[in-house]
C-alpha cells in the first residue's frame, strides 16, 4: 500500500532493479501517490513541507526509472477527483518469489520501519502460484475473492466488494471461542469488537494488545473506550505497532493485512492467513506475544474519558458509512503516470 523512495523504500527498488528475475512487476496503491510519511501530499500541511514534496517526486522517478528498467508499475483503483474512492484501497502487502511468498502488515517506508510490524513467510510452491494468480488478476485490474486450502494453512484473498463472505469465518472463530482469545492490532473497532464483546460475555477471556503511541488517536480512544465497557484485558505498547494477529485458544492464529476493522470489512481489498500448525502458533506466542505483554505500560496507563471514547466511537461511525458507500466502487490497475 506504501512504498515510499526514501531509505527504506529505495533499498527494495534497487534489490527489484538488479533481480535477474524473468517477470519482476510491482503493484502499488494510489495511497502511496496521495499520502508520504503519513501527511496528504497536496494538503496545506504537505505543501508546506518541503520533504514531503521532495519525497513525493523522488517515488515517481524511482517507479518511472523501474519501468524504464523492465520493471512495470502499476497503481491500483485511483481515488477519483473528489476522493469518494478513498475507502477502496488495496490494502495487502505481498511479495511473491519463485516458490515463497510473504504477506502481513509491513510497507515499503522508512516510517513503517520504526514499527512493530510483520510478515509471514510461506516457503511452498503451492502457496506462491495462489499469491501469484491473485497478484496477476490485481495486476490486470480485476481483483477477485479466492481461497487456498494448503495443509494447516488456509489463504483468503478478498476483493473489497464481497468481503463478508471472507470475514464470516473469522467471526466464525470468535463465536467457537471456548476459552481465551488474544487480538494484536492498531485499528481493531466494530464490528469484530461487538462479536469480541459477546465473546466476552460468555466467559471468554479477551486480551487485546494495540499501541498507545498510535498514529491514528481516533481509533484507539474508541478502541480503549469499549474495551473499557466490554471488559478486555488491554496490554498498551508504549512505540506504534502495525502487528494484527488474533489468536483463539492457543490454537488457530489469524495473520495478515487487515487490521480487524470496518473499512477492512467494507471495502478493502485484504488478504488472510488462516492458521492450524502447532509450531507456527507457539512462534506466534513466543516472538510477538510474550515481548508484547513484557514491553507493556504499566496497568492504568493512557485512561481515555468517557467524552473522548463517545466522540472517537461517532466519528468512527461516520467514517464508516463513508466507506460503505465505496464498497462498489470500480476496481482498476493502471501504469505509474510519467
Amino acid at each position: 500500500m506504501s512504498f515510499e523512495a526514501d531509505a527504506a523504500g529505495l533499498a527494495v527498488a534497487d534489490e527489484v532493479a538488479a533481480s535477474i528475475a524473468a517477470d519482476r512487476r510491482i503493484l502499488v496503491d494510489d495511497y502511496t501517490r496521495l499520502v508520504i510519511n503519513d501527511v496528504w501530499v497536496n494538503s496545506k500541511a504537505g505543501r508546506a513541507t518541503p520533504a514531503v514534496q521532495a519525497e513525493a517526486a523522488a517515488t515517481s522517478a524511482m517507479f518511472q526509472r523501474l519501468a524504464r528498467e523492465g520493471c512495470p508499475v502499476r497503481v491500483t483503483n485511483p481515488v477519483g477527483r473528489w476522493k469518494t474512492n478513498y475507502p477502496a484501497r488495496n490494502h495487502k502487502k505481498m511479495i511473491v518469489a519463485d516458490d515463497v511468498a510473504y504477506i502481513g502488515g509491513v510497507n515499503f517506508c522508512d516510517h513503517n520501519f520504526l514499527w512493530h510490524d510483520l510478515m509471514l513467510r510461506l516457503a511452498d510452491g503451492q502457496a506462491a502460484d495462489f499469491l501469484a494468480a491473485d497478484f496477476a488478476a490485481t495486476f490486470d485490474g480485476q481483483p477477485r475473492p479466492a481461497n487456498a486450502e494448503l495443509g494447516a494453512v488456509r489463504l483468503i484473498s478478498m476483493d473489497g466488494r464481497r468481503n463478508h463472505e471472507a470475514f464470516a469465518e473469522v467471526t466464525r472463530l470468535i463465536e467457537g471461542a471456548a476459552r481465551e482469545i488474544t487480538v494484536i492490532s492498531p485499528y481493531l473497532t466494530f464490528p469484530f469488537t461487538d462479536v469480541l464483546a459477546q465473546a466476552a460475555g460468555r466467559g471468554v477471556a479477551i486480551t487485546l494488545i494495540t499501541p498507545w503511541a498510535n498514529n491514528k488517536p481516533i481509533v484507539r480512544d474508541a478502541l480503549l473506550w469499549t474495551a473499557r465497557r466490554a471488559g478486555f484485558a488491554v496490554t498498551l505498547l508504549p512505540a506504534m505497532s502495525h502487528m494484527k494477529g488474533l489468536l483463539v485458544d492457543g490454537r488457530c492464529l489469524v495473520l495478515g493485512s487487515s487490521n480487524f476493522d470496518f473499512a477492512s470489512l467494507a471495502a478493502e481489498e485484504e488478504m488472510l492467513a488462516l492458521i492450524s500448525d502447532a509450531s507456527l502458533v507457539a512462534d506466534f506466542q513466543a516472538r510477538v506475544i510474550e515481548p508484547a505483554l513484557k514491553e507493556a505500560l504499566p496497568e492504568g496507563h493512557g485512561a481515555v474519558s468517557a467524552l473522548a471514547g463517545l466522540a472517537s466511537g461517532v466519528g468512527l461511525r461516520i467514517a464508516e458509512r463513508v466507506a460503505m458507500a465505496a464498497r462498489g466502487a470500480r476496481r482498476t490497475a493502471a501504469d505509474w503516470p510519467d
